[in-house]
C-alpha cells in the first residue's frame, strides 16, 4: 500500500510539474505575442479577442509542416518582393545594375545606405515616419513565411524591437543602415537566406 501511495504521489508530482511547464510555455508565448502587438499600440483586451493560442501551431503551421520546411517553401515569395522593390529603388536612385547584396555589408556607401532605406520602406518593413521597423509588417511577413506560426511571429517581433532600440539617429538612410545590420545578424543567426 505504501509503495502504491508513493507511486501515486510521484505520478501526481510529475503531472503537476508537466502542467506547470506547459503553463509557463503558454504564458511566455502569450507575453511575447502581447509585447509585440502592444508595441504597435494594441490593448491586451484587443489581443484576447483577436487571437487565440493553439499549442499545436507554436512549432508547426496550419499545414502541419515543420517551421523550417515552411520557411524554405515560402521565402522565395518574399525574396521576389524584395528583388522587385530593389529594382525600382535602383532606378529611382539612378544606380546601375548589378548591385551587390547589402544585407551584410558593413561599410556601404552613402548611396547604398539610401538604397537600403528605399528597399526597407518599399516593402513597408521600415516606417517612413519613425525610421524604425514596423512591427505590424514584421508580424505579417513572419506569418506569411512561417504559415502563421505563433512562436516564430513572437520571436520575429521581439527581434525587431531589439533592432529598433539600436537606432541612434533620425537620419533615414543611416537608420536604414543600422536596421539592415541588425536584421542581417538575426537572419544569419537563424540561417534565413534573404538578400537585398
Amino acid at each position: 500500500m505504501a509503495i502504491k501511495a508513493i507511486r501515486s504521489s510521484s505520478s501526481l508530482k510529475s503531472q503537476s510539474s508537466h502542467k506547470m511547464m506547459r503553463s509557463s510555455l503558454i504564458a511566455l508565448t502569450v507575453c511575447l505575442m502581447m509585447q509585440c502587438i502592444q508595441g504597435q499600440g494594441k490593448s491586451p483586451a484587443a489581443i484576447a479577442t483577436s487571437q487565440s493560442l493553439d499549442l499545436g501551431r507554436l512549432f508547426w503551421g496550419r499545414s502541419g509542416e515543420p517551421v523550417w520546411t515552411m520557411i524554405d517553401k515560402n521565402l522565395p515569395q518574399v525574396q521576389q518582393m524584395i528583388d522587385e522593390t530593389k529594382e525600382k529603388c535602383m532606378a529611382k536612385l539612378q544606380m546601375k545594375a548589378p548591385q551587390r547584396s547589402l544585407i551584410r555589408e558593413p561599410r556601404p556607401t552613402p548611396t547604398e545606405k539610401c538604397l537600403v532605406e528605399c528597399v526597407l520602406k518599399g516593402i513597408k518593413i521600415m516606417d517612413s515616419d519613425t525610421n524604425r521597423l514596423n512591427l505590424r509588417r514584421v508580424e505579417e511577413l513572419t506569418s506569411l513565411v512561417t504559415d502563421d506560426n505563433k512562436m516564430a511571429i513572437a520571436l520575429g517581433c521581439s527581434l525587431a524591437q531589439i533592432c529598433n532600440r539600436s537606432i541612434t539617429t533620425n537620419k533615414p538612410c543611416e537608420a536604414a543602415h543600422l536596421l539592415n545590420q541588425c536584421i542581417g545578424r538575426h537572419l544569419e543567426r537563424n540561417k534565413v537566406k534573404l538578400h537585398w
